[in-house]
Parts: structure tokens; C-alpha cells; sequence
């Protein structure tokens, strides 16, 4: 695929998702697709399993946006930089609803043969993303002392 491909596949994806178009999405996937993330428990694979997964973010941050910050590619490789925002509004990630406002950023490694997703990795500041939902409390960074 020819790296104006990638980058236009990207930003279809990208767009099926903005606008619940879940179908559409999956289209885009091989039926050998498997994404990889933190935050499940272990690979998501197939198209359903993909499916699901949207639904429960979906439920969870019914506004959630996605927006493009930057896209790279290399051959049959092709990485997006986003920034996600909404509303934790349902469970997520067996974190009960909290009516927080939600603004981090990720970044989705996708591999790409024959026109179709075959892998992704996403990988997504989750410690941003877990301190918004009130679930986690880093320490302050120390000043240097003289």
C-alpha cells in the first residue's frame, strides 16, 4: 500500500469511529486482525472481539472524540498520533462512571496488508487518562533544593 494509502486508511478509521459507524470500521479490518493494548488482558482478536470493545468505550464515553494529531508511515506500517476527549459517562475499564471530562493522547502502530488492518498496537497514556478518572494519584515532582 502506498503511504498516501496508509495515511488515508488512517484517517478513514479514524473517522469511522467519530461517527459510530462501527461497520464501516470493521471493514477496514482483515478477518486475522488482533490489537494490543495495556489496558485489556490480554490480545483482542477478530473483528467481533473488536466490535465489543468499541460498544463498551462507546457506553462508557458516549461523546468520545478522537482527533488526529499526527500521521507517520513506512511500507505496510502506519502509526497515528490522536488525541481522545470526552465524557466518563458508563464503566470503563471496571471504573465506574465519574461524569469527569477525559483529554489524553495515544498512539496506534497498525500494520497494514492487502488494503486491511492485520495488527495494532495502541498504546495510550493511561497514567493521564486514570489521575482525570480520579483512580490513580501520582507524587508531585520534587524541586531541585540548592
Amino acid at each position: 500500500m502506498a503511504e498516501q494509502d496508509s495515511a488515508q486508511f488512517a484517517r478513514q478509521a479514524i473517522t469511522a469511529i467519530n461517527n459510530r459507524k462501527l461497520d464501516d470500521y470493521l471493514q477496514l479490518l482483515d478477518d486475522s486482525f488482533v490489537m494490543e493494548t495495556e489496558t485489556a488482558p490480554g490480545p483482542i482478536r477478530g473483528k467481533q472481539a473488536v466490535r465489543q470493545m468499541f460498544e463498551s468505550y462507546f457506553k462508557a464515553i458516549p461523546d468520545l472524540r478522537l482527533e488526529i494529531e499526527q500521521i507517520i508511515t513506512s511500507g505496510d506500517q502506519v502509526v497515528v498520533r490522536s488525541h481522545l476527549t470526552g465524557t466518563h459517562q458508563g464503566t470503563l475499564l471496571g471504573i465506574p462512571a465519574t461524569n469527569k471530562k477525559i483529554d489524553t493522547h495515544g498512539c496506534n502502530v497498525i500494520e497494514i496488508r492487502n488494503g486491511k488492518a492485520v495488527r495494532s498496537r495502541l498504546y495510550g497514556d493511561n497514567a493521564t487518562l486514570f489521575q482525570q478518572l480520579g483512580v490513580l494519584t501520582l507524587p508531585k515532582a520534587m524541586t531541585a533544593q540548592r
